[in-house]
């Protein structure tokens, strides 16, 4: 009995924004690759299929009334998605949780989320909570990392003959540039969202 092997490639890719990951996903599924796999946010697997034969959506989870809404929304979403006939890709994400990557063959038609103004509202809420959740948090990090560094480079100063603090001095010098880097990308699609939430508030309004 012969098995065909199933082909699989691994991308490493890093992006701030979900709607960079999911432009990616689809592109790969244009040529071919149908995700299959995330891991840690970078590590995306895939599995060879027709070209064209997936469309790939991401969404988050994340709502802006707290962790058991944001619980609540997932199962919904899941539920909502697995139901019209899509596949939700595991993902084992230092963020698990806040986000659902999911595909569906392109053959079942359009294949969208989010269709009203409510819930298109509601994703971008959760979009712009997310990145500035995780946006302040990795700068409170980088206050972190220099108040250590410059308290190192402060021992030296008393005690020059420790030149080993110097050394350690960079080291968290180093990680405070990487969170200051970091934080500030992820802060970046923040206005990006905001004007898109008030575009769709002010869009309500005149259908209303």
């Amino acid at each position: 009995m012969n098995v065909e092997k199933k082909q699989t490639v691994t991308r490493f890719r890093a992006y701030a924004t979900i709607d960079r990951e999911e432009t990616f996903l689809n592109e790969m599924c244009a040529e071919g690759w149908k995700p299959i796999k995330i891991t840690l946010g970078a590590w995306f697997r895939f599995e060879k299929c027709q070209p064209g034969e997936y469309i790939a959506r991401v969404t988050t989870c994340v709502d802006p009334k707290g962790k058991k809404e944001s619980r609540k929304r997932r199962e919904q979403l899941t539920e909502y998605l697995t139901e019209s006939g899509a596949e939700i890709i595991p993902e084992t994400n230092i963020d698990a949780g806040t986000r659902i990557y999911a595909v569906r063959r392109a053959d079942m038609g359009d294949f969208e989320i989010n269709t009203d103004i409510d819930s298109q509202i509601s994703e971008y809420t959760g979009r712009r909570r997310y990145h500035l959740v995780f946006g302040a948090a990795l700068l409170v990090f980088f206050v972190l990392f220099l108040f250590l560094g410059s308290t190192m480079v402060y021992d030296y100063m008393l005690n020059p003959d420790e030149r080993f603090h110097l050394s350690y001095a960079c080291i968290e010098y180093a990680c405070a540039a990487v969170e200051l880097v970091c934080g500030l990308v992820l802060l970046l699609p923040v206005p990006k969202y905001s004007k898109k939430i008030r575009e769709l508030k002010s869009r309500r309004t005149i259908e209303e």
